[in-house]
């Protein structure tokens, strides 16, 4: 009876011990570009050359006009009632884009701006505004610049962007992250540009997620991580239960062992 309580104790040690090694996660399945061997500013320069994000129909901009001559920009201004050498709309409405891709703005009238980068509008503003003020200084800012994360992250929903050079790391860090079951080889990336709807994987656990035109967000780009065939299984093909299970197995030894003595 000893023997057999003795092979009985060796077998569930044994069984334990297994099953914690078998539930030792790899760190390729988990560590983000775990194939980058040096950190070079040339890969981030590339995606950065490859993206620009172009006014749409439905964007809203901020729009600030400044100059030397506070009386011109008063007079141009006259509907918004703001003075000191600036005029402005209100943040809470800003410009919109309209259908045909137009936004109509004081004294110079409907002016295109579908199509155009933030930079080339500005500079298209300040061209135009020289005929009504001395040494215009226009910025543009994006409103309604957001994306979407669905999916397996811990805060799915709708973000505004910060900045308008919002990379996809980013994006998941502001949505909690990926869960353990989320997918981090497949990212979807949906996008629509021109009229047209795009769809795009991401793999976050390689180097070139750097160099990929979607790893800086554009507009209204929804991202969206998928699950692992069953949620019971993780992202390193081990069964959730099996930690839970080694731990049992852990505290009944230690038990077991305590009440032998």
């Amino acid at each position: 009876m000893v023997n057999l309580s003795r092979n009985r104790l060796h077998f569930l040690v044994a069984t334990a011990i297994l099953l914690q090694l078998y539930s030792c996660t790899s760190p390729k399945k988990i560590v983000y570009a775990n194939d980058l061997k040096d950190t070079t500013a040339g890969s981030l320069q590339k995606a950065q050359l490859a993206f620009e994000s172009l006014i749409q129909k439905n964007d809203q901009s901020g729009i600030s006009i400044g100059g030397s001559n506070a009386s011109d920009l008063q007079a141009l201004n006259s509907g918004n009632g703001i003075s000191g050498g600036l005029i402005s709309v209100p943040i809470s409405t800003g410009y919109l884009v309209e259908a045909d891709g137009k936004i109509q703005i004081p004294y110079l009238g409907r002016v295109q701006a579908e199509g155009l980068t933030r930079l080339q509008l500005e500079d298209t503003l300040t061209e135009r505004l020289k005929e009504y003020t001395k040494n215009p200084v226009v910025n543009v800012r994006f409103l309604n610049y957001n994306f979407s994360v669905l999916g397996e992250v811990g805060h799915p929903g709708r973000y505004n962007m910060v900045t308008e050079r919002t990379t996809i790391l980013e994006a998941l860090s502001m949505a909690g992250d990926l869960s353990d079951v989320g997918k981090r080889e497949n990212i979807l990336v949906i996008r629509e540009e021109n009229g047209k709807r795009e769809f795009a994987r991401v793999n976050l656990l390689s180097k070139d997620l750097f160099l990929s035109p979607y790893y800086y967000l554009k507009t209204n780009d929804v991202l969206y991580v998928e699950p692992v065939k069953s949620k019971f299984i993780t992202r390193t093909g081990v069964p959730t239960y099996i930690g839970i299970v080694a731990g049992a197995l852990s505290l009944l030894i230690t038990i077991v062992t305590v009440l032998k003595k």
